[in-house]
């Protein structure tokens, strides 16, 4: 399996495995090309994991700087394919988006609907530091 930046061809692979893993969401429940014009001008950098030659995941990393030494980097549109997951590939993702962001703090987001995955990432060392 290889983590990497990926070409638009791969970005348009990533699409599907969104679609399958969030039915229903602000934006990958959109036509396609809305939501590969979304992945192209969106704020930041996006990862994809693949295996085979085929995109089975990705994640999309946004840092903010504090300043000059001090960033936090968020982690958006965490998903792995549903018949790859369990197999080690969120994990990768995340840890590869940890070092390419290089943030001081690192936040993840997780919506009501998506509460599951809490413990995905406290397996990965992450914590609760509040809630809205």
């Amino acid at each position: 399996m290889n983590i990497k930046q990926p070409n638009t061809e791969e970005l348009k692979e990533l699409i599907q495995v969104y679609k399958e893993t969030f039915p229903v969401h602000n934006v990958f429940s959109k036509p396609e090309e809305e939501i590969l014009g979304y992945m192209e001008t969106t704020e930041g950098g996006w990862l994809v994991a693949v295996d085979n030659g085929k995109v089975v995941g990705g994640l999309l990393i946004v840092v903010k700087f504090h300043n000059l030494e001090h960033g936090v980097g968020r982690f958006k549109h965490i998903a792995v394919a549903k018949d790859n997951q369990g197999k080690g590939i969120g994990s990768a993702l995340l840890k590869k988006a940890e070092e390419t962001s290089k943030a001081a703090k690192i936040e993840i987001h997780i919506a009501e609907s998506e509460k599951e995955s809490l413990e995905f990432y406290k397996k990965n060392g992450y914590g609760v530091e509040g809630e809205l």
